[in-house]
């Protein structure tokens, strides 16, 4: 995420990431995302309908922008958060088991 550390970045355990990675697998999930980008195109269309033959039009402009601003960034610092924790999930992957060290007596002599 440019410029902005996702939530719960160092908070996370790797099961709870698994579930986000989970959730984001759920055949609702674009479901969730358009509800997301939803909210944002009905604030910005918000600011749009302003008249600006109204009384007061420059502030209700400013209000509803910043209405329309806060929405639209909260909604990507969360869907931005969800994949950002997914992808570290990926990365750790699962983890392998170790091999026991053999015995170096044994690995030395030969065969």
């Amino acid at each position: 995420m440019k410029g902005q550390q996702p939530l719960l970045a160092d908070t996370l355990t790797d099961t709870q990431r698994a579930l986000l990675a989970s959730l984001q697998q759920h055949p609702g999930y674009p479901v969730l995302e358009l509800l997301h980008m939803e909210a944002c195109k009905r604030a910005t269309e918000d600011v749009i309908r302003v008249n600006p033959e109204e009384e007061n039009a420059i502030r209700k402009v400013e209000v509803r922008q910043l209405r329309a601003r806060e929405r639209n960034e909260f909604s990507l610092l969360i869907l931005k958060s969800i994949q950002w924790h997914v992808d570290a999930a990926a990365a750790v992957g699962p983890k392998k088991e170790e091999e026991p060290e053999q015995n170096r007596i044994l690995r030395s002599m030969p065969k």
